[in-house]
């Protein structure tokens, strides 16, 4: 009806309810947040040079393209969606397949017949892992046939598991998978706790970052915490625990009669609104 001056929200079909006329639309990263979480204590995902492979065998463009049609943004860290200690985390290792291959070689990995695979103590391995994702999330199964392909195309075997909404929490809270394809709303405030801190989801342990998410829990002081943040931003893309791999667009559409300048964030639609007027 076009009573409606500006609006904010996070579904993909706006345009459907307000057509494409007389409004312009800004669009900004979402705080939801999907991931790929590895288990650090799985023989395999316990080496670096794994989950190192992985991270650049998997094409986030071509996930966001191909099953979202670019309704979601490619993502690289949990915080940076904004968030004001994320700057300087956004990049990460990359979509590098070559590179993928060459860190296996350069820690003992063969590969022959289509797999990876490593001897260690006289004993042969073939680096296959299984996926895990709820089964009630068709988009989410539809990620995790992606990954398979694209792994798979790299040597690096993939069995999905499609676990109930009940047995997939049930694994996660266990940590009863190898791999687990998660989602989660992040915090308005920086909260990497769930990542990093004590009984994270990765089982992932590493006394530096133990350490640092203890002093930041106990300092307000900015320029510490940009130091700190940054230095997580090292280490994560260092060991790579995790795959950060997109959030959700969110959208601020608002009447083309409305005048002034129209700087939504993820926090705060109305920066500036006392300078807009009709």
């Amino acid at each position: 009806m076009g009573n409606i001056d500006l609006i904010a929200t996070d579904n993909d079909n706006l345009q459907e309810y307000i057509g494409t006329i007389g409004y312009g639309i800004k669009e900004l990263k979402g705080r939801e947040h999907t991931f790929l979480a590895f288990n650090a204590q799985n023989y395999f995902l316990s080496k670096p040079e794994v989950r190192k492979a992985i991270s650049y065998s998997i094409d986030k463009e071509n996930i966001v393209s191909s099953i979202f049609n670019n309704k979601c943004y490619t993502s690289n860290f949990p915080l940076d969606y904004g968030n004001w200690l994320a700057q300087g985390l956004e990049e990460s290792n990359g979509y590098n397949p070559e590179q993928a291959k060459q860190i296996l070689v350069d820690n003992n990995w063969i590969y022959r017949s289509n797999y990876w695979q490593i001897t260690e103590n006289y004993k042969t391995e073939r680096l296959v892992l299984n996926l895990l994702v709820r089964a009630s999330d068709a988009s989410k199964i539809a990620v995790a046939e992606n990954i398979k392909q694209q792994l798979e195309s790299q040597g690096i075997r993939i069995n999905i598991i499609q676990a109930s909404d009940g047995q997939y929490n049930e694994n996660i809270n266990n940590r009863n998978f190898d791999i687990a394809l998660c989602a989660m709303t992040l915090s308005t405030s920086p909260n990497l706790s769930t990542y990093f801190g004590e009984g994270n989801i990765a089982n992932y342990n590493n006394e530096e970052m133990t350490n640092i998410m203890n002093e930041v829990k106990n300092t307000s002081d900015e320029n510490v915490l940009k130091e700190k943040y940054a230095r997580i931003g090292e280490i994560y893309k260092s060991e790579v625990p995790y795959i950060s791999l997109y959030n959700n667009k969110y959208r601020v559409a608002y009447s083309s009669e409305l005048v002034g300048e129209i700087n939504p964030n993820w926090f705060y639609q109305f920066y500036g609104i006392e300078g807009w007027y009709k």
